[in-house]
């Protein structure tokens, strides 16, 4: 093996002179490769034109490109089956023709791509795989999205635990899952049929020398061309969808143009729950899948976290999925897993027949702790990783802090989201006076109100570019950047023109709270009468303004609670993004807060209060002894008449 990730890595410094991209390496090597494997192997049924005899095609650099092209058109010209896999290159268009001929001379020919029936890491297999790692490795997300990471589709078959039947990926890549699924099978003595459909040509056809090399491609196996929103491939005779037994997949993260006009006019019965978004196409390959699934089947599906908690269209599609039944587990899986986007993903499990011990409940995991780092940049899930998870799937375990079972009224509550942060928290919150171990079962157990029934809560104003650059203005915008220890910096405040009406929506009213909606900082602070003397103010959309019934609840109380180490964790475990967190206005309301009367949240407001001038206070203090310090010591060295202080 080492001599192979040698070779391999010595191919690309060869090639990548004469390539415009680096990318397209794969392009060459792979059909070169696969040629060779069908030459030296008999398990395959294609037929061998002379032309594209290896030992004919390889006996001389001269025309080297020329020849290719012409073995790949013979070759295709006599196996239907292999129409548009090898042709869709020129092997002429290489800046130095005789850089593959030495590729193939020195490299490919020292051995032998030769394979045992039941051989799953030949020779052939270990040159593919490191070619793979290599695109990934130096072409970053470009390499990695034709591929899902081994770790992933490892989880996936063990998750499924298909041995028999039908499996099927509607966005294959290189179909490294299906040819996972069907290793999976055979080492349990199992045996199943693999199906795909890839929507981009030079992929799908990478994915059928793959499954070449593996030697499960034949004239009876596909891989369907197209979009699979807006033309699925695998079609009934009666044109209904097929069904599977099984699906895993891992579709492309958050597709801006999925195939939303088609899914209007969807003839097959996809979109019955709903159609997403058009700028997130997650969820409809969600319901592509579950559509695809015959009544009895399961599928796994890798899905960026958006998808468990986003609103509008995809949390009506969220919440008909759960209150089917169809949805059987959510898994938080770690950040860094796949190559070129550091976000951490999810798998969900679809069941048409979930087990009666789930009915109306869902399985939840947090796996986001387990793996190990295999490069600055990226993780992987190890065997004990995935080995704990699929445990805890296969028999519905709960486990502290780990896995819970979650009933249906409890995902209601929580605007049907299925983040397992929402479920299995974390009990460790760092504050400002040091790491805090939260018990939230026993603060849920004293007498507990919502905020959203003590106060109004709404999102700030987005400015316009035109309001910013106005010469006249009508208000102050507060900004995240113009608050410093729960202060106003007045000086700073930008400028913003607003008419009248849309100013009474976002102006700001002693008693109001701020609370930062963006971002991992906390930032409160309560208005007061001297921040909006003789400067009207309004507030920024990275802020959530809390405006509190005076008869029922304290601002300065609120502040506290938030402020607090229960506070605090309530915080944390309702921000949703990855690159940039946010708090949304529907969450905040749901906190509890105790259930104390007026006159005592005054008397908790007044003492936190002495407390922030206190230390304040003794900050100044510090601060003038320090420059007294620092001036005496300029006279001790005789340098104080040098220099005045001017402000």
């Amino acid at each position: 093996m080492n001599d192979i990730i040698k070779d391999t890595g010595m191919m690309y410094d060869v090639l990548r002179q004469s390539m415009n991209e680096s990318a397209e390496i794969k392009n060459y090597v792979l059909p070169m490769m696969t040629l060779k494997y069908i030459n030296e192997n008999g398990d395959h049924n294609f037929s061998i034109p002379m032309n594209a005899e290896w030992e004919r095609v390889t006996s001389n650099g001269l025309d080297f490109g020329k020849r290719m092209n012409v073995a790949f058109q013979e070759l295709e010209e006599v196996n239907p089956s292999l129409h548009g896999v090898f042709t869709l290159i020129d092997f002429t268009r290489v800046l130095d023709p005789m850089s593959l001929f030495k590729v193939t001379d020195s490299i490919l020919n020292r051995y032998s791509f030769e394979r045992k029936s039941s051989d799953t890491t030949g020779v052939a297999i270990q040159f593919a795989d490191r070619l793979w790692d290599i695109s990934i490795d130096r072409e970053g997300r470009r390499g990695g999205e034709i591929t899902t990471p081994r770790c992933i589709s490892k989880l996936m078959v063990q998750l499924i635990n298909t041995l028999s039947g039908t499996i099927y990926d509607g966005t294959s890549g290189i179909n490294g899952s299906l040819i996972a699924a069907h290793n999976y099978a055979v080492e349990h003595g199992g045996n199943v049929s693999l199906f795909g459909q890839e929507v981009n040509p030079q992929t799908r056809a990478l994915g059928i020398m793959n499954l070449i090399l593996h030697g499960l491609y034949t004239e009876h196996t596909h891989i369907h061309l197209g979009n699979t929103i807006s033309d699925p491939g695998w079609m009934e005779e009666d044109g209904k969808l097929q069904k599977f037994d099984s699906i895993l997949t891992a579709p492309p993260f958050s597709l801006s143009r999925w195939g939303y006009e088609a899914a209007e006019k969807d003839p097959y019965g996809r979109f019955r729950y709903g159609i997403p978004g058009k700028s997130h196409g997650d969820m409809a390959f969600v319901l592509h899948s579950l559509a695809s699934l015959k009544k009895d089947g399961k599928a796994v599906i890798i899905i960026p976290p958006g998808v468990l908690f986003r609103g509008g269209s995809e949390g009506k599609i969220r919440e008909s999925l759960i209150r089917e039944g169809f949805i059987e587990a959510v898994i938080g899986l770690p950040a860094n897993l796949f190559s070129g986007t550091g976000i951490p993903v999810a798998a969900i499990v679809l069941n048409k027949s979930k087990p009666n011990l789930l009915k109306d409940e869902v399985l939840i995991i947090n796996a986001e702790e387990g793996f190990e780092k295999s490069s600055r940049v990226q993780n992987i899930l190890r065997d004990i990783d995935i080995k704990r998870i699929v445990d805890t799937y296969h028999h519905h375990k709960e486990v502290e802090q780990y896995s819970r079972i979650v009933n249906i009224d409890e995902m209601m509550k929580n605007d049907w989201s299925l983040q397992p942060v929402r479920y299995l928290e974390k009990v460790d919150v760092v504050t400002k006076i040091g790491k805090i171990e939260i018990n939230r079962k026993e603060y849920e157990q004293s007498e507990l109100i919502m905020l959203k029934e003590l106060a109004d809560i709404s999102r700030g104003y987005a400015s316009s570019k035109e309001e910013a650059d106005s010469k006249e203005f009508s208000h102050y915008l507060v900004n995240l950047v113009d608050v410093h220890d729960g202060i106003i910096q007045a000086e700073g405040l930008s400028k913003v023109n607003m008419d009248e009406k849309k100013a009474g929506d976002y102006e700001l009213q002693p008693g109001d709270v701020l609370l930062s909606s963006r971002g991992t900082a906390l930032k409160i602070t309560v208005i007061t009468q001297s921040d909006i003397k003789n400067k009207p103010l309004v507030f920024s959309q990275n802020f959530l303004r809390i405006r509190v019934n005076p008869n029922l609840c304290d601002p300065y109380f609120v502040k506290t609670f938030l402020e607090s180490p229960i506070g605090q964790y309530y915080l944390a475990m309702y921000q949703k993004g990855t690159a940039v967190t946010v708090l949304s206005h529907k969450d905040v309301g749901v906190i509890p807060l105790p259930k104390l009367p007026i006159q005592q949240q005054y008397e908790i407001a007044e003492y936190t209060k002495k407390a922030d001038r206190s230390y304040r206070e003794a900050i100044e203090t510090a601060e003038r002894q320090k420059e007294e310090n620092y001036l005496e010591g300029c006279r001790m060295m005789g340098i104080s008449d040098t220099f005045q202080i001017i402000s």
